[in-house]
């Protein structure tokens, strides 16, 4: 377990995960929108909803109070990261840590060997949480967002490591 892992479960210690669910889809929408220039519509989250086996939309409890969401989706063997936000108020509290650290966890219970995400260019202290967490920048995807044209990271994070093979045992 990375030390960055280790130090967010002391301070997420009283954050819940649950599965998100229609009755969450007002608050969501509603930090998504004081979250992000370019926000998803409620509509879009509701389609998370929907198909239950591929998508893993999570809210993030903290005293029993909605504090962030997640949504993600598991294809074959990579997890892909679409949307990560805090209420404003509960922004420093643990509460992305938190859901990083349950999906670092669902992803090895699915036997996933990789999570991946697109992150604006811009988003600094996004992109130190994800470094923090072990992801790595692989790529640039130029023009990503369509409301202003800006880049995005694309970041990666193996949640196996690799075997080592030792090549005079083979030869």
């Amino acid at each position: 377990m990375m030390a960055a892992e280790k130090s967010s479960r002391k301070r997420s210690t009283e954050v819940r995960i649950v599965p998100m669910t229609a009755a969450d889809l007002s608050w969501v929408a509603k930090v998504e929108r004081e979250s992000f220039a370019d926000p998803w519509s409620r509509a879009l989250f509701e389609s998370e909803l929907e198909e239950r086996e591929q998508n893993y939309p999570r809210i993030a409890l903290l005293r029993g109070e909605r504090a962030g969401y997640m949504i993600s989706w598991f294809v074959a063997d990579e997890v892909h990261l679409g949307n990560i936000a805090v209420a404003p108020q509960w922004r420093g509290h643990g509460i992305a840590d938190a859901l990083l650290d349950d999906l670092i966890r669902e992803g090895k219970l699915r036997s996933s060997s990789y999570i991946v995400l697109e992150v604006r260019e811009s988003n600094q202290p996004a992109i130190r949480l994800y470094e923090r967490y072990g992801f790595d920048v692989m790529a640039v995807r130029r023009g990503y967002y369509q409301n202003n044209g800006e880049d995005a990271l694309i970041m990666i994070r193996m949640l196996e490591e690799p075997a080592e093979v030792d090549l005079e045992e083979e030869e």
